[in-house]
């Protein structure tokens, strides 16, 4: 069995699946891109995220930029080859079924530059991540919100999901970290519905990623504290949906 499909195999029957960095270079091939000079500007775009102005605990911790994507398979070949296309900027919105926080309204965030998306890096996870999703589950396009994430607890407490064990109202998740600087907390939880806990685990490798099938599980993060002089949690997380972007009009 090869990696990708043991990760499929894992979203499968239980759910979810954790990738070693070792795992998600072999699985995407990205070891000739991190070698590349330009893999330097993939992780530096987290040093140029705006501040998220629409925490409702009013915090000031969370760094952010945002985009939207198409993903198209060829009729030929679900699960295999496809094109991404970009979608003008759209702004974000979530019902309050699944974010009792902030949902129920459009929030605007700043786009991802194409300091990051014109990467090679990047549509090759964006583009693979899709096909092994529509592995688990056929579709002819992944509606796709990707979104810079970064927790920085230099002032205080920084919280990486302040809406507690939540859905994101799609059908997949990818959480991928970037960065885990000098900090304690950030233990991340995947739980099924009914509250019972499935998994705690600490992300500290760059490239570490899990998987999540957002109909069968909820998932969370423990707020983090500075540990010494670079305290922030870089992260990307993409997600899919194969019924249209989330719009007021879906619910």
């Amino acid at each position: 069995m090869t990696t990708m499909q043991a990760a499929i195999q894992a979203l499968q029957q239980q759910g979810w699946a954790l990738l070693s960095a070792k795992t998600v270079t072999e699985i995407f091939a990205l070891e000739e891109m991190l070698r590349d000079v330009k893999s330097s500007s993939f992780f530096n775009s987290w040093e140029d995220l705006p501040r998220d102005t629409h925490l409702a605990d009013g915090g000031r911790y969370r760094f952010r930029r945002h985009a939207s994507l198409l993903q198209t398979f060829l009729p030929t070949a679900m699960g295999g080859s496809s094109s991404l296309m970009q979608v003008p900027y759209r702004p974000h919105w979530q019902p309050l079924l699944y974010n009792k926080l902030h949902g129920g309204r459009f929030r605007q965030f700043e786009p991802i530059t194409e300091q990051l998306s014109d990467l090679a890096i990047y549509h090759r996870l964006v583009t693979g991540l899709g096909e092994l999703f529509c592995a688990v589950k056929p579709t002819q396009q992944w509606f796709i919100e990707a979104h810079q994430f970064r927790i920085n607890a230099s002032q205080g407490q920084g919280r990486p999901t302040p809406e507690g064990a939540h859905r994101d109202g799609v059908d997949f998740v990818a959480l991928l970290l970037i960065r885990r600087g000098t900090l304690s907390g950030g233990v991340t939880s995947i739980h099924t519905f009914e509250g019972e806990t499935l998994v705690r685990t600490l992300l500290t490798e760059p490239l570490t990623l899990m998987l999540l099938d957002d109909n069968r599980v909820a998932h969370a993060t423990t707020p983090i504290e500075a540990d010494g002089s670079l305290p922030v949690r870089d992260t990307l997380v993409i997600t899919y949906r194969s019924k249209g972007f989330l719009e007021p009009s879906s619910f």
